[in-house]
């Protein structure tokens, strides 16, 4: 039975405060500083800035409320800008040269290059049926050292012939030429770029992720 007028005389004791000069200024310089304070947490802005934003904006014959209503207004959509952006991926949406990291995982994964030569022939060896991603990942170690003409890989001149001018294509290993003075020939050598190792990097990570969940 006493509940509204416990209410009533609550609602009475914070309206003489608002009314009250020197505490309804110390509220309000109190409101002030305290979204401020939360402001400058997704702005650039200075405390001291947005501070003066904020006098500025109740020297206008604006009510109070009204004008904290507009800012309460403003971060309510920022928060829900925030829910529904599209999380980022820390791994796969990891940009990787002109690439994400998916989009390249994606392209190898989902390309083959069943390309002879001659010494494979020669040899009787077919080309590898594994897609791309598989013979990256494969062959990166030698790619890390880098390999010539001369290296000798046993593996027909699939590496150096066919496998790592089509990963120069994508970023991932590095051309390097340099003249033979003594037969007067440009020697090329390839190897592993700074895009490759950090591709590398990522590919280990998803095959440690993938291992976890099993």
């Amino acid at each position: 039975m006493n509940k509204p007028k416990e209410e009533n005389k609550v609602w009475t004791f914070i309206k003489k405060i608002w009314k009250d000069s020197v505490w309804s200024k110390l509220i309000s310089t109190g409101l002030i500083l305290l979204i401020a304070t939360i402001w400058t947490s997704y702005s650039n802005y200075s405390i001291k800035d947005i501070y003066d934003f904020f006098l500025n904006g109740l020297t206008y014959k604006t009510p109070v409320f009204v004008f904290l209503s507009l800012i309460g207004i403003y971060f309510l959509i920022k928060l829900i800008i925030r829910l529904f952006r599209k999380k980022t991926d820390p791994i796969w949406d990891e940009q990787v040269g002109n690439y994400k990291f998916k989009e390249l995982y994606e392209i190898l994964r989902n390309q083959n290059y069943p390309v002879g030569t001659v010494g494979m022939g020669y040899s009787g060896r077919k080309p590898p049926q594994e897609d791309l991603l598989s013979l990256f990942h494969t062959y990166s170690p030698i790619l890390n050292r880098g390999i010539d003409l001369d290296s000798n890989l046993d593996d027909g001149g699939y590496l150096y012939g066919v496998l790592a001018p089509k990963l120069v294509g994508y970023g991932l290993v590095n051309k390097l030429e340099s003249k033979n003075l003594e037969i007067n020939v440009m020697d090329i050598k390839y190897e592993t770029s700074e895009v490759g190792h950090k591709f590398f990097a990522l590919l280990e990570k998803t095959i440690h992720l993938n291992k976890k969940k099993k």
